[in-house]
């Protein structure tokens, strides 16, 4: 009898192996469950000695002993919680208190292990981010910057904190009992529950998503079972090659403004400041160059699967300095008149590309260039040019129309090239045009972070800290629409694109990329609309694949807890 189609043992049994009994000693205790990394190992050698078929061993393990098992974890029972908030990346992490994100390079420099702590952050402090072993922003939610930038790297963060404050000189945290912590302080974070502990726990971390022997048994019994395909979100080659080592089918985002973090916002902000001439066109140059280098080692690290490509997605402000830090009168005027009362909102996406279209023909050079020097090399790049928050089909034709005249120019075709392109669906509008939209793409791709907050009518970094606490405390809402999906809202709008785009064109690639996608209710659902694949950050995607897989059994994976 196949994995498949034998009667499923009961999972209760099975992923709760007993630690131990007092029955020999004529006291009947009961049984002690296994937790995270024992118990999924529990479920694995029951596998390999042949009393479970994959399909078994796949319903037996509960997603949430794997995220423990895969996620650093510490006891802090012990410990003195100082301040709570969101736990927007899991995980457990220690380390001494700093301010700023160059003093994290700098303790990382000498050997520590920083914990940086900022009011927010923002594309400057990615040095910083890439130090830290955990973050700590006062401000912001499960969308914002630090909390993307630490779930790709897999380190703990906490955002939006409902009882701490970093003080004016942002160089100390007051905790709700007016605790205050100072630069190098030992804390303790937890990104699960988005506490932050004084001290540290007695006893050292345990677990990780570096386990190479439970993650190639995951692997193994994940091969060959029915499920959502999971593709990676990833902004450089290093992470699509994580994503492929745990399983990823293709890169589902790569958001070409996250390559402009750091010490390459200046790149990004000399373009968008610029008045037409020799500047712009160096800038341009550079943004070209950096672009093509990244998009060559991206390709060749995902031989063979899909990148989806998008287009500049930044809110403006994100890149550009405030007025007031230029004496430049000239650039002072540029940047007055650029500022928006609600960059989320304005010109961001598809629209920065069509009122700078110089600025997508760069990013659209470095896709083709990318593509024909991979070719050359013997490589086999799969790129899909994706298209952020679209509006009216009419926008989708202004980048097609820009990648057929570079194509053109290089002695090629996107057809020759095999580059594909998709329509990012994020506002109302896209949505309710789905069926037109999927006129003239090949592929859609649902951006729930952005579609949630649209449908809501919510900021997405604001609405976690005050709004939606004090509706869940009355009773109004459940939990955070950022946090899991809503079904009954954001997901009627999904079922709605999927049906209308399917009923223009049947073969047409529906994806979904927002945050929310590797969570198991929504994987479920998903599933149930048609969607074809979901992409998260790396440190996720095996939870993603064995929820995919559960949902995907005749049982659903029902019943294991």
């Amino acid at each position: 009898m196949s994995d498949r189609s034998r009667p499923l043992t009961n999972p209760v049994s099975v992923a709760h192996e007993v630690v131990g009994t007092g029955e020999d000693f004529g006291v009947r205790t009961p049984p002690v469950p296994l937790r995270g990394k024992a118990s999924v190992e529990a479920v694995a050698a029951r596998h390999a000695r042949g009393e479970l078929g994959s399909a078994e061993a796949v319903a037996a393990v509960d997603p949430n002993e794997l995220e423990r098992a895969l996620t650093p974890t510490a006891d802090t029972s012990g410990l003195e919680a100082v301040v709570h908030g969101f736990g927007v990346s899991p995980g457990t992490a220690c380390g001494g208190l700093v301010f700023s994100a160059e003093a994290a390079v700098a303790a990382r420099a000498n050997g520590l292990d920083p914990v940086l702590v900022l009011p927010e952050s923002s594309p400057d402090d990615l040095p910083g981010l890439l130090a830290a072993a955990a973050v700590v922003t006062e401000r912001g939610g499960q969308t914002t910057h630090s909390a993307v930038v630490a779930r790709a790297l897999g380190r703990p963060a906490v955002a939006g904190l409902v009882d701490g404050v970093v003080l004016d000189d942002a160089e100390r945290l007051r905790g709700a009992r007016g605790d205050v912590l100072v630069p190098g302080d030992v804390v303790t974070v937890d990104g699960s529950t988005g506490t932050v502990y004084r001290g540290r726990p007695a006893e050292p971390l345990v677990g990780g998503h570096g386990d190479a022997e439970l993650l190639g048994w995951l692997d193994h019994v994940l091969a060959d079972l029915p499920g959502l395909a999971v593709k990676v979100n990833a902004d450089s080659a290093g992470a699509a090659a994580l994503g492929r080592v745990l399983g990823a089918t293709g890169v589902g985002l790569c958001r070409v403004e996250h390559l402009f973090l750091g010490e390459r916002r200046a790149l990004l902000e000399r373009v968008l400041i610029a008045r037409p001439g020799p500047e712009l066109t160096e800038g341009l140059a550079d943004v070209r160059d950096v672009l093509r280098s990244e998009f060559t080692d991206l390709f060749t690290t995902m031989d063979g699967l899909d990148v989806a490509v998008r287009l500049l997605d930044p809110p403006r402000h994100e890149f550009l300095p405030d007025p007031a830090s230029t004496t430049d009168p000239g650039v002072r005027s540029v940047l007055s008149r650029l500022r928006e009362h609600n960059p989320m909102l304005g010109v961001r996406g598809v629209r920065l590309g069509i009122l700078v279209p110089a600025l997508t023909v760069a990013q659209v050079q470095a896709l083709v260039d990318a593509v024909l020097a991979v070719r050359r090399s013997g490589h086999d790049p799969r790129p899909e040019l994706l298209v952020p928050m679209v509006s009216t089909p009419d926008e989708v034709d202004v980048v097609r129309d820009l990648l057929t005249d570079v194509c053109a120019h290089a002695g090629t075709s996107a057809r020759e090239l095999s580059i594909t392109i998709g329509a990012m669906v994020e506002t109302p509008r896209a949505a309710l045009l789905a069926g037109r939209l999927a006129e003239r793409v090949d592929a859609l791709s649902l951006g729930t972070n952005d579609l949630t907050a649209l449908v809501w009518g919510l900021s997405r970094d604001d609405a976690d800290r005050h709004l939606l606490p004090a509706y869940r405390d009355l009773g109004l809402v459940e939990h955070s629409p950022f946090e899991r999906l809503d079904l009954d809202g954001v997901g009627a709008v999904i079922r709605q694109v999927v049906r209308d785009a399917r009923a223009v064109r049947p073969d047409i690639r529906i994806g979904v990329c927002g945050e929310q996608a590797a969570e198991s209710s929504a994987v479920r659902f998903l599933a149930e609309v048609g969607v074809d694949h979901i992409s998260c950050a790396a440190p996720r995607v095996p939870l993603a694949r064995l929820l995919a897989a559960r949902h995907g059994l005749p049982s659903g994976g029902e019943g294991v807890r």
